[in-house]
């Protein structure tokens, strides 16, 4: 895998050894202090933090203008919270080198002052430490640990992000970044892509049923959809954590891409539901689609850490009709949904 940015910034194994010891992050136990502050602070608080991180950015001018010149809000919020789900994971490695060196060299591309850029880390750090947990508050010496984490760990990647921004201003590399077309492919698939699966996003999802329904009225062709969700999955989280949870996810994910035909659209809906969009598919083809992705995640145990899980989903299958908008033929789907999961779930029922 090639890391072009920490190739033009020099970070090979000896220099990223080099800056952790620098930051002290390459002290025992600093991986295990990265995984507290997903599971303890990051992941329960995730919606907050960047709502608030949100509300702080939009009552600086710079940041109202550069949004309404490059993007979308909801797309900054969803960018917002991939950069919290990966912040202190794996950080030896040069995959995460690279990904904070890029952050930098986008935000250079698309006209963010290095202070404002600078003084977001900071309010960051703020709220990373208002959502540290009472139970970790009230023992002085894990308290001190992971306030020291969140100011090493936000230090790293702000040093690596403003590096990069210096880099790529001084020597030109905004130019090379705006003509690497394969570079603007990948960052247009991640708009549409969710990032734990790598399936279709929910957004996407919307837009792709709405042209797809277009074209079925137009060429009086039939069209499915199958709304689908993995059974019990809380109890998979309550028991077993939340990174068993998303490798549950991911794993059933990929099962139901094979379950699915190649022109079949699989999207992650929302949380463990899942929305496939079936064109030129009636209602019996439908179903069947359907029976085979729930056989396929019946294929074998899961393994989500030490963990051996069997994991099973139910299927709703719901056919458009004359007139159908993408709201009511999404509702009759999770109607069939829902009848699947009244009549025992891990199953599959149509509408």
């Amino acid at each position: 895998m090639d890391y072009p940015l920490c190739e033009q910034c020099g970070y090979d194994a000896d220099a990223i050894a080099e800056r952790l010891s620098l930051v002290g992050l390459d002290q025992r136990g600093m991986d295990a202090l990265g995984r507290r502050l997903q599971d303890h602070v990051i992941r329960p608080n995730l919606d907050a933090i960047v709502e608030r991180f949100y509300a702080s950015l939009v009552r600086i001018e710079n940041f109202n203008r550069i949004v309404d010149e490059h993007s979308a809000a909801e797309r900054i919020r969803e960018s917002q919270r991939h950069y919290l789900l990966g912040l202190g994971v794996d950080f030896g490695q040069t995959l995460y080198f690279e990904e904070r060196l890029r952050i930098g060299a986008v935000h250079q591309r698309v006209g963010v002052p290095q202070g404002l850029y600078q003084s977001t880390y900071q309010r960051l750090q703020g709220l990373l430490v208002d959502h540290i947990p009472k139970e970790i508050r009230e023992d002085e010496p894990a308290f001190l640990e992971m306030l020291r984490f969140i100011l090493k760990i936000t230090g790293l990647d702000m040093g690596l992000a403003v590096e990069s921004y210096c880099s790529a201003r001084v020597s030109g590399f905004k130019d090379s970044l705006e003509s690497d077309r394969g570079e603007m492919d990948r960052l247009r698939k991640l708009a549409v892509t969710d990032w734990l699966t790598k399936l279709h996003n929910h957004s996407y999802s919307k837009r792709c049923l709405g042209a797809a329904l277009e074209r079925a009225e137009s060429e009086a062709l039939p069209l499915c959809v199958i709304m689908a969700d993995l059974d019990h999955f809380k109890r998979i989280n309550d028991t077993h954590g939340h990174l068993v949870g998303d490798e549950v996810l991911r794993i059933a994910a990929s099962r139901m891409v094979s379950g699915a035909r190649a022109k079949d659209y699989v999207c992650r809906y929302g949380g463990e539901e899942f929305l496939f969009i079936l064109q030129n598919t009636d209602i019996k083809d439908g179903a069947e689609v359907a029976e085979r992705v729930r056989a396929r995640i019946n294929d074998d145990e899961i393994h989500g850490g030490d963990n051996n899980l069997t994991v099973s989903m139910s299927l709703g299958v719901a056919q458009a009709c004359h007139g159908d908008t993408v709201d009511a033929l999404i509702e009759r789907a999770d109607e069939a949904l829902y009848t699947a999961k009244d009549a025992g779930r891990n199953c599959v029922r149509i509408q």
